[in-house]
């Protein structure tokens, strides 16, 4: 009987020790249940974005400007976490939340250009654009012109690598704070700002009405409304998409 509940918890137990030691690395204190609960949130995660990939995979690989410069991105990421990456420098950097980094999953933006009619007549700035991967969607898959604001100088290095080898015309990237970088000849700006605080989304809130009127402004989980004088801005639509996370109130609002 010993044997087989060494059998059987053994596997759990060195799973549970090392949790334990990454945590206790990373200076975060949990309990054995909550480690548990964390590692069956890794697993779920890790199933959606299995499912993720295959549904790209068919949808999208057809399009081989978009192949060529998403599998450049994995190979390119494949042994450096892009996550990683974005937690370092923002350590260097002093920041106060080091773990704002997130990614759109690509069917999801996919619904949002289709819900919002962003078209090859487009000119999007994605801003915060990690690593780019939605960018490149947009750029190849929908023809549109794209331009990538990011804060990690890291990721924008990379990216123009890509670039410069595919010989992409229609794609840049932005290395900058995105409460400063130009916004000049933008139909329509993406924000997937889950991890910003109030008083720099009233920042950008402000700057982003300064827009022609009638430039699309689509943002995650709150309207810019919310943050900006009466009337700056119109609420077109809202709807929800899914992400990693969970779903979210997706809002498309025009510059008034």
């Amino acid at each position: 009987m010993d044997k087989i509940r060494q059998l059987v918890l053994g596997p759990t137990n060195k799973v549970k020790q090392s949790i334990e030691k990454y945590l206790e690395k990373e200076g975060l204190k949990m309990s054995p249940k909550e480690c548990m609960s964390l590692l069956w949130v890794n697993l779920k995660v890790c199933c959606i974005n299995l499912v993720e990939f295959f549904k790209v995979a068919v949808n999208y690989y057809g399009n081989m400007k978009f192949l060529k410069a998403d599998i450049s991105l994995r190979l390119m990421y494949l042994f450096h976490n892009p996550y990683k990456i974005s937690k370092r420098f923002l350590i260097n950097k002093g920041e106060k939340d080091i773990y704002a980094y997130g990614e759109t999953p690509l069917t999801s933006m996919d619904l949002i250009t289709k819900e919002c009619h962003i078209t090859d007549k487009d000119h999007v700035f994605e801003l915060g654009a990690g690593r780019g991967r939605t960018s490149f969607w947009m750029s190849t898959v929908l023809g549109c012109n794209v331009t990538g604001v990011e804060y990690v100088p890291e990721f924008v290095e990379r990216a123009d690598m890509i670039i410069k080898k595919l010989k992409m015309q229609n794609i840049k990237f932005v290395q900058g704070d995105m409460l400063k970088v130009d916004l000049k000849g933008a139909t329509a700006c993406y924000l997937y700002g889950t991890c910003l605080d109030d008083a720099s989304i009233k920042k950008m809130a402000v700057k982003l009405a300064k827009l022609p009127k009638g430039t699309k402004i689509i943002t995650v989980s709150y309207p810019l409304a919310d943050y900006a004088d009466v009337g700056s801005f119109e609420l077109m639509k809202r709807f929800s998409v899914a992400y990693t996370w969970g779903n979210a109130d997706v809002f498309l609002q025009i510059v008034k």
